[in-house]
């Protein structure tokens, strides 16, 4: 029991690590670290309890919202402001969308996770979001194929949207930066 603690806890950093080791320290690094410490806790719950958590999403949120507006403010520069959030705004709208018209197949949590993803990666530029969006619709759709083919679902069958948003995101910022 202790050893599963330990390792879970351990698991939960290499995330952030990973961030750190990549980026150094700099503003990258700051945006980047509030989506990496809850990355993995809302993919976990998410494939576990198909739930997205507010008190996991809503705190990385304003995290990041905080720290693009600090640095805008110390840059004087409202542009290191403006493109994240409207990144992060226009994919909301987007995913509110499709959450819309899906009736179910669409969580309220793939909405916000979108919108923290966008902001979190609106630091970078429009193709890192158009990667992430696209790594995440073909992680799902090869995950649900093969749990069709190998019978462990049927079409009725929801799959998590969540983790793969995440690992989407991940993947366009380790592999474009």
């Amino acid at each position: 029991m202790l050893l599963q603690q330990v390792l879970l806890t351990l698991s939960h950093l290499i995330l952030p690590v990973l961030v750190l080791l990549k980026f150094k320290f700099t503003i990258v690094t700051a945006v980047l670290l509030p989506y990496a410490i809850v990355s993995y806790p809302l993919l976990i719950e998410d494939f576990r309890n198909k739930r997205l958590p507010n008190r996991m999403i809503y705190p990385a949120t304003i995290a990041t919202l905080i720290i693009i507006t600090a640095y805008a403010i110390y840059r004087h520069d409202f542009g290191i402001f403006s493109q994240p959030v409207g990144r992060a705004i226009i994919s909301f709208l987007i995913s509110l969308v499709l959450y819309l018209i899906a009736r179910g197949g669409f969580g309220a949590g793939d909405v916000k996770l979108f919108f923290l993803s966008g902001l979190t990666l609106g630091i970078f530029t429009p193709a890192h979001l158009i990667a992430a969006t696209i790594f995440a619709c073909l992680g799902v759709a090869l995950f649900a194929i093969v749990l069709l083919i190998t019978k462990r679902a049927s079409s009725k069958t929801t799959v998590p949207f969540g983790p793969f948003i995440i690992i989407g995101s991940w993947l366009a910022v380790l592999l474009f930066n």
